[in-house]
């Protein structure tokens, strides 16, 4: 059985470096937040209540 050969990007020098500052910019700023089924029931409370939502 054969095995593709393919090129793998790598990011290297200064655009790396980039890469890493956003990555952990991000893990630090722009976690995802925790679900809460109470805004799901106000949603449903939204939709029942607007004629325009309900068709």
């Amino acid at each position: 059985m054969a095995i593709p050969v393919t090129n793998i990007p790598v990011l290297t020098g200064e655009v790396a470096e980039r890469f890493i500052k956003q990555c952990d910019y991000n893990a630090k700023h722009l976690r995802g937040s925790q679900w809460k089924g109470d805004f799901e029931d106000v949603y449903k409370e939204i939709i029942a209540r607007s004629p325009i939502l309900q068709r």
